[in-house]
C-alpha cells in the first residue's frame, strides 16, 4: 500500500509541476484551466510533443538522463524535486494517519499549497481564483460541521484575519508609501480564518513571519545576496497554515 501512495504522490507532483509551469500572471481562470487540461506536454526547448513514457514521473527523468529525447536539452531539476516532495508528503501522511477522509484532504491540500507557494515565489502573486475558493470551502465545511469549527467561528475568523493584516499594511503604506504586503497575502490569511480559530491566527502569523525572516537572513547573509530587498510572504503563510490545518 505504501508504494501505491508513494506512486500517487509522484503522479500528483508531476501534475503540480505542469500546473505551475503553465501558469501566467495574465491568465483568467478559464484560460489557466484550459492550459492545464487541454494542452499536450511539450519540450520547453524544441516544443516537440512528449509521448506517454516520457512523462512517467522520476523514471523518465532518469532514463533520459535529464535530457530531452529529441533535442537533448537539459531538463530542469525542479520537476523531479516537486514530484519527490509530494510523494514524501503523501507517504508521511499515510504512515502517520493511514487512509481516511482527513488524510486525503491533507494530501490534496499539500498539493494546493505547494502550487500556490511556487507561483508566489515566481510571480509575487496569489491569484484570487486560488485564495477565494479556499475561503468559501472553509465556510461550507463550517456550515456542515465537518470540522470542529462553527459557521460563526468561520465568519469571525475571516474578518479578524483580514483586519489583522490589512490594518498594518495600510499603516505601512501611509508611512512609507510602499506596499509591505500584497492583497493576495491578506486574502490568503483571511481564508485561513475560515478554517482555524481566530485565537490561533496571531500564532500562525508569528510562525510565518519567523520563517520568512530566517529565509531572508539566509539569502542576504549566507548566500550574500545584498541586492535582496523583499521576499514573497505567501509561501511562509502557507507552510505555517498547513501545520494548523494538520491539527484541525
Amino acid at each position: 500500500m505504501i508504494m501505491i501512495v508513494f506512486s500517487l504522490g509522484l503522479c500528483f507532483g508531476s501534475f503540480i509541476h505542469v500546473a505551475y509551469y503553465r501558469f501566467s500572471s495574465e491568465q483568467s481562470l478559464f484560460e489557466y484551466f484550459r492550459a492545464i487540461c487541454f494542452n499536450r506536454s511539450r519540450c520547453p526547448s524544441c516544443q516537440h510533443l512528449l509521448t506517454v513514457w516520457q512523462l512517467i514521473p522520476v523514471l523518465s527523468w532518469l532514463i533520459l538522463k535529464r535530457r530531452c529525447y529529441y533535442c537533448f536539452c537539459k531538463i530542469t531539476y525542479r520537476c523531479i524535486i516537486v514530484e519527490i516532495i509530494v510523494a514524501i508528503i503523501f507517504m508521511a501522511i499515510f504512515l502517520h494517519r493511514g487512509i481516511d477522509f482527513k488524510s486525503i484532504f491533507l494530501m490534496l491540500l499539500a498539493c494546493y499549497f505547494l502550487l500556490l507557494g511556487m507561483i508566489d515565489f515566481q510571480y509575487y502573486l496569489l491569484p484570487n481564483f486560488f485564495t477565494q475558493p479556499l475561503m468559501w470551502l472553509g465556510v461550507l465545511c463550517a456550515f456542515f460541521q465537518l470540522f470542529n469549527h462553527s459557521l460563526s467561528d468561520a465568519m469571525i475568523g475571516i474578518l479578524f484575519g483580514y483586519l489583522l493584516l490589512k490594518i498594518p499594511a495600510m499603516l505601512f503604506y501611509l508611512i512609507t508609501k510602499n506596499h509591505g504586503l500584497g492583497q493576495g497575502d491578506i486574502k490568503l490569511f483571511a481564508a485561513f480564518g475560515a478554517w482555524v480559530s481566530y485565537q490561533s491566527l496571531p500564532i500562525l502569523l508569528i510562525i510565518a513571519s519567523l520563517l520568512g525572516i530566517v529565509y531572508f537572513l539566509f539569502l542576504r547573509y549566507v548566500l550574500n545576496n545584498k541586492s535582496l530587498k523583499f521576499i514573497p510572504f505567501g509561501p511562509f503563510l502557507l507552510m505555517s497554515g498547513y501545520c494548523f490545518f494538520y491539527i484541525l
